[in-house]
Order: C-alpha cells, then structure tokens, then sequence
C-alpha cells in the first residue's frame, strides 16, 4: 500500500518538476539530456521519498549517495525534488513549520 502512494506522488513529484522545467529552461540541446520525462531519475525520486519518511535502508542510502557524487544531473533533480516537497509541504502541511510560531527571543540571544 505504502509503495503505490510512493509511486502516486513520484508521478505527480516528476508532472510538476517537468512543469517548472517548462517554465524556466529554453530550448537548448544541454538542458535535454536532463528530462524528468524520460523516466531516467523514477528511481531516485523513489529513493528520496522514502528517506525523507526514514524508511530507506542504509545501503541504499549509501547508494543514492554515491550516485549524486558521480551524476551532476541526478544532485540537480534531487535538489530540484528536496525544494519540491519542501515547498509543497510547507503549503499543505503548515503546522509542520512551527518557527513561524516562536518568539524571535528563544532564537536570539541579546548582546
């Protein structure tokens, strides 16, 4: 069950990524070989969700991070995907930003 709402969301994650690359990116032969699209990064998509909800075992962990040190694509698209779901989650999920809530003063110490 947990797999299939992974799944649901990595295609919704991959429908608005290819979105905003739409909205941002012209036309050049570069920016082709990274497309959301094409399915190419399905998989680490996947591996990020399920470390953001703390269930991605530690070699796969140690595999996803092996593989943002050798494709600079693939740390783009998780950059990309990490500021993705941050900000969606910040929109939905608001009360999960408890800073907004604090007093500045149990931030700050006085001088």
């Amino acid at each position: 069950m947990i797999h299939h709402q992974i799944n649901k969301l990595q295609n919704m994650v991959n429908s608005l990524l290819g979105l905003c690359k739409e909205s941002t990116t012209k036309d050049s032969p570069e920016e082709d070989a990274f497309s959301v699209q094409d399915g190419q990064y399905e998989r680490l998509g996947t591996m990020i969700l399920k470390a953001q909800d703390g269930v991605l075992e530690e070699r796969y962990l140690l595999r996803m991070e092996k593989w943002l040190l050798c494709d600079e694509a693939a740390l783009r698209y998780y950059v990309d995907f990490q500021a993705l779901t941050a900000l969606l989650r910040s929109h939905f999920r608001p009360e999960r930003f408890e800073l907004d809530r604090i007093s500045p003063q149990t931030h700050c110490h006085t001088l």
